[in-house]
């Protein structure tokens, strides 16, 4: 194995805790998902992944081109993904309620599934930041007696499969969320929860970040 088993595990713990911790990725998979369908969630995830990946990437092989970049260069990216998740937050607040119809259906979502993605892109793209987290996070969990690329890549790959179990999680958990609403008929609680999430998402982008 390339990596130590001990280590391993507990890189597998740790990523879990950091993944679950509700953030700006967290809040736009329950916001779409409660607007949209688990469809639109699932679009989240795969932007998320899509971007994660890039991050990853870079870390490997191109950290010291956005560590060297300067800190108001980053704090600018930071703010502007912050004010377009206010800006979703409040979209969502504003937003129509979707009624069912006679048999208890909802109408299909009125956003295309690629909206959603892009969100994703963007949302993960504004926090330059995060790959700064990688590049402290990943050495706490590879030695110096193994190759350090392989080490770094299953590191990597296993961050990737465990965010994208755990995120499906959310969109899973959104869509019971939302099927109880609308058998309640309280689907504009489900624009405020959307709302709120996208906020305290926008919110944390600000400060976790500082």
């Amino acid at each position: 194995m390339p990596i130590d088993p001990v280590l391993y595990g507990l890189f597998i713990a740790a990523t879990a805790g950091f993944i679950f911790s509700p953030g700006p990725i967290v809040g736009l998979i329950v916001a779409e998902t409660l607007r949209d369908g688990p469809r639109h969630g699932l679009a989240v995830v795969a932007g998320a992944t899509t971007a994660s990946f890039s991050y990853l990437a870079v870390n490997l092989f191109g950290f010291a081109s956005i560590a060297a970049l300067p800190e108001i260069v980053l704090a600018s990216i930071r703010y502007a993904g912050a004010l377009y998740l206010y800006f979703l937050a409040y979209q969502a607040f504003s937003r129509p309620v979707a009624a069912p119809d006679a048999t208890g259906i909802l109408p299909p979502a009125a956003a295309p599934l690629w909206a959603s993605y892009r969100k994703a892109v963007i949302v993960c793209a504004t926090s330059p930041k995060t790959i700064l987290f990688f590049a402290a996070f990943f050495p706490q969990f590879v030695t110096e007696d193994r190759p350090l690329t392989p080490q770094l890549i299953v590191l990597s790959a296993t961050f990737l499969a465990v965010a994208f179990i755990m995120d499906m999680g959310w969109v899973f958990t959104a869509t019971k969320a939302k099927k109880f609403l609308a058998q309640r008929n309280k689907l504009s609680l489900a624009n405020k929860i959307s709302g709120s999430a996208l906020a305290a998402g926008a919110t944390l982008l600000l400060f976790i970040n500082n």
